[in-house]
């Protein structure tokens, strides 16, 4: 049973550009958590109400990873949880 949850536990690193081409707005969490997993970081940005505004997803690269990989990546998801805009740089 412990082995089914440990790729949840890892690290998501950076996406690799092969992965990162297949996404794209419009997107919903669902279908970006199937491409590239689950992100290293998360913010959450609502209202008075707690409704989610927006929320915004971080693919940190990992000190070990090779320079031509180390991008970090950003998604940001509307209120209603679908991919509002990309970015992709370096740290």
């Amino acid at each position: 049973m412990l082995l089914l949850f440990l790729p949840l536990t890892g690290r998501a690193d950076s996406i690799a550009m092969s992965d990162y081409i297949h996404l794209s707005r419009g997107m919903t969490e669902a279908e970006v958590l199937y491409r590239v997993g689950p992100p290293d970081h998360e913010t959450i940005a609502s209202d008075y109400y707690n409704n989610i505004l927006n929320k915004t997803w971080y693919y940190i690269p990992s000190k070990s990873e090779t320079s031509n990989r180390s991008w970090i990546t950003e998604i940001v998801f509307s209120g209603n949880g679908k991919v509002r805009s990309l970015d992709r740089y370096k740290p």
